[in-house]
């Protein structure tokens, strides 16, 4: 696929680590100029971005020379409690990073690549909790089932405007926010591998090329499509 996006700007939101580095690589790859937004910036590979604050995300995509072709929301993440433990402050925390967070770069750069008569393909990495139950997740897990059914809402909205929206759900995948909290819970790692129907949890790599479908070309004719990557944990007893 070399080649595939030559010419495309593609933006990639929660860039610096996991899932949202190796889209970064592979898009890179295959021709793109992209720009890593994280809150975790690094030096020479990632810019700053705060996508649970209005201003941030609106002087990152106004910082970029024209609109992006490609927009991946990868920002997200949680702290594992208990349902009747959470309190308004984590609950609203966790909207604003998983949901709002989303929601907020997805409309600056559908914005943007409007007034510029650009089309655009965002596609958002969501999770397979969505769906819940989630034990100790439960503020996540609602966070991403609102995400999700913004991706619908968006992709209706905006389809006749040059905009598609599209999501990918991963199951569980080892990254640098994952595997501490495996190694913190002997025998998690082992439990979820089993669960599996096919037999281990994912990486990264698993479900970089569902995304760069859905951001591709190849994926024309395609939104509102919520597409599935997990495994089989969605099918599994």
């Amino acid at each position: 696929m070399s080649g595939t996006f030559t010419g495309k700007l593609a933006v990639v939101t929660g860039g610096a680590s996991g899932i949202g580095a190796a889209c970064v690589q592979q898009l890179r790859d295959e021709g793109a100029s992209v720009v890593a937004g994280d809150i975790q910036a690094k030096p020479n590979s990632s810019e700053y971005l705060d996508v649970t604050n209005r201003e941030s995300v609106a002087a990152f995509f106004s910082s970029l020379d024209r609109a992006p072709d490609i927009l991946i929301t990868c920002a997200g993440g949680a702290s594992r409690m208990a349902a009747l433990d959470v309190d308004d402050a984590m609950m609203d925390a966790t909207l604003s990073l998983n949901f709002c967070g989303f929601w907020r770069c997805g409309q600056e750069a559908a914005r943007r690549a409007i007034n510029e008569k650009r089309k655009l393909s965002i596609v958002h990495v969501g999770s397979s909790l969505h769906k819940g139950p989630a034990p100790e997740l439960s503020h996540f897990a609602a966070a991403k089932s609102a995400s999700v059914t913004m991706v619908r809402c968006l992709a209706q909205e905006l389809a006749a405007k040059g905009v598609r929206v599209n999501a990918v759900i991963p199951g569980p995948v080892e990254t640098p926010a994952t595997t501490p909290v495996w190694d913190a819970n002997p025998g998690m790692r082992e439990a979820l591998d089993k669960a599996m129907p096919l037999g281990r949890v994912g990486t990264p790599n698993d479900i970089v090329p569902a995304i760069l479908f859905l951001a591709s070309h190849d994926s024309a004719w395609a939104t509102g499509t919520i597409l599935t990557v997990d495994g089989g944990m969605d099918v599994s007893s």
